[in-house]
């Protein structure tokens, strides 16, 4: 039987980021949340800096914007 995939990393990232206040540039969001983990598998967990960092915006006007940047580099 194959492993169930895992469901929750989006909620583990979100709930990591309820404190950001938006708009916010990429260093400042890096500085206030990179040293958070957030499980992004079953067995994996990765720091914020890491989900980030990929992301070639470097301002987000609000936190759609910051999904969909973060989504579209995952």
């Amino acid at each position: 039987m194959a492993e169930k995939p895992f469901m929750a990393g989006v909620h583990f990232i979100v709930r990591s980021m309820a404190d950001v206040e938006y708009p916010i540039s990429k260093s400042d969001l890096i500085k206030r949340v990179g040293n958070r983990k957030v499980r992004v598998d079953w067995n994996a967990t990765k720091t914020m800096k890491e989900l980030i960092a990929p992301i070639k915006l470097d301002e987000f006007e609000c936190a759609a914007s910051f999904y969909n940047a973060l989504f579209a580099v995952m």
